[in-house]
């Protein structure tokens, strides 16, 4: 082997190194129940730009979706129910379409009625940000900022057992464990 191919061996193996080693430093902390959720910036159906942080002090039903996704689908109407329940004690509905195109998004919100805030994650950077894998997947976020719970699949979020799991965390402030969501 000559001289130069070794030297630029070399060269790429410490790059890879250091590569390995920037990031292992930068890596984000993990995504579970307890953990500061990651902050994002996504748009609106209007082009508003809507930030985690504008959320502070109230309690946040983060849900991600697609308007293919039958479970999706089917569990809408209850995730509005729940926010027209309980928005006035401090919750937040917040739905973070992951479809490919924009253009499907509006005439789904609009024939189904939804009124709380629907953002549209274009790339899936913030889905992927909190290790989303199946839809729909919905993350609860305490009063705190914290991470409560995750729950994988649709849900009737409107139902009796469910409306009590949010109003004991919209009454205590913090983000200890939530009990299953039914």
């Amino acid at each position: 082997m000559s001289a130069g191919i070794a030297r630029l061996r070399m060269a790429s193996g410490v790059a890879l190194l250091l590569a390995g080693i920037g990031g292992c430093a930068e890596r984000p902390t993990p995504v579970e129940p307890g953990a500061v959720a990651p902050p994002f910036e996504l748009l609106d159906l209007d082009g508003t730009s809507h930030r985690l942080g504008d959320f502070a002090g109230q309690v946040v039903v983060l849900n991600f979706w697609a308007t293919w996704c039958p479970p999706c689908v089917e569990e809408m109407p209850s995730l509005q129910r729940l926010e027209d329940v309980l928005a006035d004690e401090g919750l937040a509905v917040v739905a973070v379409s992951v479809d490919e195109r924009y253009d499907d998004i509006a005439p789904f919100v609009e024939e189904h009625g939804l009124r709380f805030l629907v953002l549209h994650d274009l790339g899936k950077r913030v889905s992927r940000r909190y290790e989303v894998f199946q839809f729909p997947e919905t993350w609860l976020i305490g009063r705190d900022g914290r991470l409560v719970s995750r729950v994988i699949g649709a849900r009737d979020w409107s139902a009796p057992a469910s409306l009590r799991v949010f109003r004991d965390l919209l009454g205590e402030g913090a983000s200890t464990p939530a009990p299953s969501v039914q």
